[in-house]
């Protein structure tokens, strides 16, 4: 099967494997960052992985997913899947881009957090929380406002000599079915991604370049209809971005993991953090949007 060229991350990826999350690119490089090869189906057990599913060491992981594939990651270069019989692409996809992918970017030394990220006239801003706290449903309301997005799902930091960065990913929203209803049902496209999610490719406004990470946003439920920007403080500024890592199990164990701690206190460091309690109300995220452009505005127009 030829191979097609598709990038990610910063990364040019070559690989066998139909991905139309990923923005394509020529097949033109002798030598990218990242191939992704699809082996024959097995039904081989991979009994060393144990209950967790997953197997973490210094250069190569390895990852089980019953009745869908088994994924081997090794040193930040290359993914091997070999996929059970029958099991649907899509699916092939789903852990391909997300746990195969985040244990990649582990071996490679960037900081993966688990939320969405839009490009702002202030930098990138990324909103992280808890599983079903509306960091798409935001980052779509933006994108539909006219901002440019850079990743849903997995936000990738990297730090350069002229500071830290987030490079765009996949070209898709994953929305419940409530945001679904009010901001992708109208753009065409879309297609259920599991029993109350829908995936939604993005269209024009994709930002195909890496931007300076300017701050992050904890997202948090309260009942009051007006929301809260508070800068966060202090030393535990480190540990609520441990917290919001893409799958932090799957740090423990790389020989990257001292280095992304040490990265954990720069971010904390040079990124304003900002804990943002709002009602969790889709009808709401239009205001919310107006919200936050006044609060950057007020914070950050001294110093753009």
């Amino acid at each position: 099967m030829a191979l097609k060229g598709y990038s990610a991350y910063g990364l040019c990826i070559h690989t066998d494997l139909e991905c139309p999350e990923l923005r394509a690119l020529p097949v033109e490089m002798e030598h990218p960052d990242v191939t992704i090869h699809l082996l024959p189906p097995s039904t081989e057990d991979w009994e060393t992985l144990g209950t967790g599913g997953y197997e973490v060491q210094p250069r190569v992981f390895r990852m089980l997913v019953p009745d869908v594939a088994q994924y081997t990651v090794e040193d930040g270069r290359r993914i091997l899947i070999t996929p059970f019989p029958n099991a649907a692409a899509e699916e092939l996809r789903l852990f391909l881009l997300g746990s195969a992918m985040g244990a990649l970017l582990y071996q490679r030394g960037l900081f993966p957090l688990h939320g969405s990220a839009v490009e702002t006239p202030w930098g990138a801003m990324i909103f992280v929380g808890v599983q079903g706290a509306g960091k798409s449903t935001l980052a779509a309301e933006f994108h539909r406002k006219g901002y440019r997005l850079l990743s849903d799902d997995v936000c990738a930091v990297e730090a350069t000599p002229e500071g830290l960065r987030i490079l765009p990913a996949l070209v898709q929203f994953r929305l419940c079915a409530d945001a679904y209803d009010r901001l992708g049902a109208n753009r065409g496209g879309g297609a259920r991604f599991n029993v109350d999610k829908f995936v939604v490719p993005m269209g024009e406004g994709y930002c195909p370049d890496p931007a300076p990470l300017r701050a992050i946003h904890i997202l948090s439920d309260h009942e009051s209809s007006t929301p809260e920007f508070e800068v966060l403080h202090g030393f535990d500024r480190v540990q609520r971005l441990l917290e919001n890592l893409y799958r932090p199990h799957f740090l423990k164990g790389q020989d990257t993991q001292g280095d992304l701690m040490r990265m954990a206190g720069l971010i904390a460091k040079k990124a304003t953090m900002v804990a943002l309690t709002r009602r969790r109300d889709p009808e709401a995220v239009d205001g919310l949007v107006t919200f936050l452009e006044l609060a950057w505005a007020e914070r950050f127009a001294a110093n753009p």
